[in-house]
């Protein structure tokens, strides 16, 4: 076996992506580098009597391991555990065993007892209460003192619950964290940290709870991100926690109606009467919100019967397309799958921005190394986001909507496609993933079937048949000997070469195909050229006289703006008392062009009354919408001024004087456009052109004449 040092040595090459130096080892354990080369070369006699790789080492780089994922695995099971009594704890690692402790106590601790568990002096423990103090200030909370009784921390439960989080996923995104939690032996030895964290969820069953979040899923028939997944699971393991001391959370009442009415209400409700059998409590209302807060801050459905607020999301998404492209002077807004997948991250980022729901990016910093320029692009272009959530963005944030733009990007380069059948696995199955399958697309010829993340891995290798699966996270499932690439998101020189190798194997080539013709691109072109009478005639025609495939399902032809927002559509300098007449006005121009029945305009009222006025979605433009459903025949758009401007209720973009009402039959067919909407709504000249505007020719004829330059 291994002695102290060459087992401490040896776990931090393995968990070290990159090659870590001599210099820098020698260093980090305080000896001299001719000490580290006779420690690695005792470890390479280790690994070989083991029947395991040997250590990889790089003149001018330094040292790296490269294993399987199995390997790795029996390796750390190898080198076994490291208590305190063997580990010299960095400041940092006390500072967060000693808010663990706190976090964890119900009753105040002192300085001894602190200095006890940790191993170290008295006065050790109080040079580090400084840090202590400012990590907890900077969570809103702070270390109460008590003479002959010690210290402990005092609060908001909101905060107190938020700073656990934190706490548990410092250094590392909750998937990992949960692991962590879960299994005694995972992707490295533990160390006295891990165990504390360990230790804080000893008496809480969490394979239960996740299995009540997967009943969740079922229920709101759709998949978490294994990051959702697993910060909803470590939040109600808190939440056990907090409810077993009777630290109940408390919600504002209006806030908690709001939640009352949505699905995810419905559901977090069951969650917690299983909770409550199971774990022996009582789980008040208030409670059931927060759950709520987190079911909707995960979800990534984008089904409209849901989502009362979807136009303005779609605005949103839009918006942010639009800046994006004009500050990095490239054109995005003909990438639906960008579109989609924006919308998609927005909806459940918007309710994590209102209740200040952490979310961890452990690639930011590759992220914001890799896309500079874009991410800064997409920071200063996000306030719409920031607007309606009521917050600001995180780095974390933007970084993952970073990872949707930089897809569309190299989506932009090249796309090839072959028989190779492939998945892209990655914890959360969203930015990243999508990432990785573009940045592969970009280099080899494969047919990338689905971008999925670890959590839905073993029901697509049931149903669909795959050859190949390229993964950022270690794979432990049985792959029915389907070959399994671990990768870099941003793939190495060296993961691009063990790709080259699995494909030479398959003895098929992977070179660039002639672009396929694309019925929906030509459609597109006449679109915007051309009036089309009848699309689906139109369509069935070019593909049986050119011999291709109809890739354009019946009934989504997605129509131009000026098919949808004609003369008969628009009214001028309209009188309106207040808001409601004013949204009721444009929802009788929908209603009398027979697109809508008198339905939709009472959602459209009740929308505003229910959620607030974010209908106004720039200064001076409000864009009423309700949730689609029967009482909707068709795309629809109707446009009114407002003789005399009215107040809506938003204090940011009021008052209102154009107001855009919409409808539409399902999640895709009206995007086009909206986003051509979004563009002339961001035009000053169009803005001029339609305040100005005796008839409403002027506006359909600035558009009609727009649309063809």
């Amino acid at each position: 076996m291994l002695n102290k040092r060459c087992s401490k040595l040896l776990n931090e090459i393995v968990n070290t992506e990159d090659y870590v130096s001599i210099l820098e080892l020698s260093k980090s354990f305080g000896v001299s580098n001719r000490t580290i080369r006779y420690d690695l070369d005792k470890i390479d006699d280790f690994l070989k009597s083991s029947n395991l790789p040997q250590l990889i080492r790089k003149p001018n780089e330094g040292i790296s391991y490269k294993c399987s994922p199995i390997q790795k695995n029996n390796l750390l099971n190898l080198i076994g555990e490291v208590d305190l009594n063997q580990y010299a704890l960095s400041q940092d690692e006390r500072i967060n065993m000693i808010l663990i402790e706190l976090l964890e106590s119900r009753n105040y601790i002192t300085m001894d007892n602190l200095a006890e568990h940790l191993l170290v002096s008295r006065s050790t423990i109080l040079k580090d209460m400084d840090k202590v103090r400012e990590w907890l200030l900077d969570k809103n909370l702070e270390l109460k003192p008590c003479k002959r009784h010690g210290v402990m921390i005092a609060g908001e439960e909101k905060y107190l619950r938020k700073a656990a989080i934190s706490l548990l996923t410092n250094n590392v995104d909750v998937y990992k964290a949960l692991n962590l939690i879960k299994y005694p032996k995972i992707s490295r030895s533990e160390f006295a940290l891990d165990k504390y964290k360990k230790q804080f969820f000893n008496d809480i069953d969490i394979p239960y709870i996740e299995s009540c979040v997967n009943i969740a899923e079922k229920q709101l028939q759709n998949k978490f991100t294994d990051e959702a997944c697993s910060g909803l699971v470590i939040h109600i393991a808190i939440a056990i926690k907090r409810i077993k001391e009777q630290k109940d959370i408390v919600m504002e009442k209006e806030e908690l109606k709001s939640l009352e009415v949505t699905e995810e209400f419905v559901v977090a409700s069951s969650i917690a009467k299983a909770l409550e059998n199971k774990f022996n409590i009582i789980i008040p209302v208030d409670e059931i919100g927060y759950i709520t807060i987190h079911l909707l801050g995960s979800n990534v459905s984008i089904s409209k019967n849901n989502d009362v607020d979807w136009g303005t999301i779609e605005y949103i998404a839009n918006d942010l397309i639009k800046k994006v492209s004009s500050i990095l002077n490239i054109s995005l807004f003909d990438d639906k799958q960008l579109l989609n997948g924006l919308i998609q991250h927005i909806r459940p980022a918007i309710y994590r921005l209102k209740h200040d729901i952490i979310l961890k990016n452990p690639l930011l910093k590759e992220i914001k190394e890799s896309y500079q320029e874009l991410f800064y692009a997409i920071k200063s272009s996000a306030y719409e986001i920031e607007r309606y959530g009521r917050n600001k963005l995180s780095e974390e944030e933007i970084g993952y909507i970073t990872l949707h733009f930089g897809a569309a990007i190299e989506r932009n380069k090249k796309a090839d496609n072959t028989n190779i059948n492939v998945i892209v696995v990655c914890a959360t199955g969203m930015g990243t993933a999508k990432l990785v399958s573009s940045k592969i697309q970009s280099l080899f010829n494969l047919n990338i079937i689905d971008t999925i993340s670890y959590h839905d891995l073993s029901d697509v290798l049931k149903n669909q048949k795959v050859d190949l699966i390229i993964t950022t996270v270690p794979i432990r499932l049985n792959t029915n000997d389907v070959p399994c690439i671990e990768v870099n998101p941003f793939l190495t020189e060296k993961n691009v070469n063990d790709i080259s190798s699995v494909l030479r194997k398959y003895n098929r080539g992977y070179t660039n195909n002639v672009r396929k013709i694309s019925l929906k691109e030509i459609m597109d072109i006449i679109g915007r050229n051309c009036t089309i009478l009848n699309s689906e005639s139109l369509t069935q025609e070019l593909a049986s006289y050119l011999s291709i495939s109809n890739d354009i399902k019946k009934g989504a032809y997605e129509p131009m703006l000026r098919e949808v927002l004609t003369d008969d559509f628009i009214k001028l300098n309209v009188e309106a008392e207040n808001w409601e007449q004013a949204v009721r006005f444009g929802g009788e121009i929908l209603k009398s062009n027979n697109v809508i029945e008198q339905s939709y305009i009472e959602g459209m009222i009740n929308s505003v009354k229910t959620l607030g006025p974010y209908i106004v979605i720039a200064p001076g433009i409000a864009m009423p919408h309700a949730r689609p459903d029967e009482s909707v025949k068709k795309i629809g758009m109707s446009l009114i001024t407002l003789k005399k401007p009215i107040n809506f209720g938003n204090e940011d973009n009021d008052p209102v004087s154009l107001v855009v009402c919409l409808c539409a039959v399902d999640h895709s067919s009206h995007l086009k456009a909206l986003s051509e909407l979004v563009t002339f709504l961001g035009d000053k000249e169009f803005i001029e052109i339609v305040s100005n505007a005796n008839n409403p020719s002027e506006i359909t004829n600035y558009i009609k004449n727009k649309g063809e330059m």
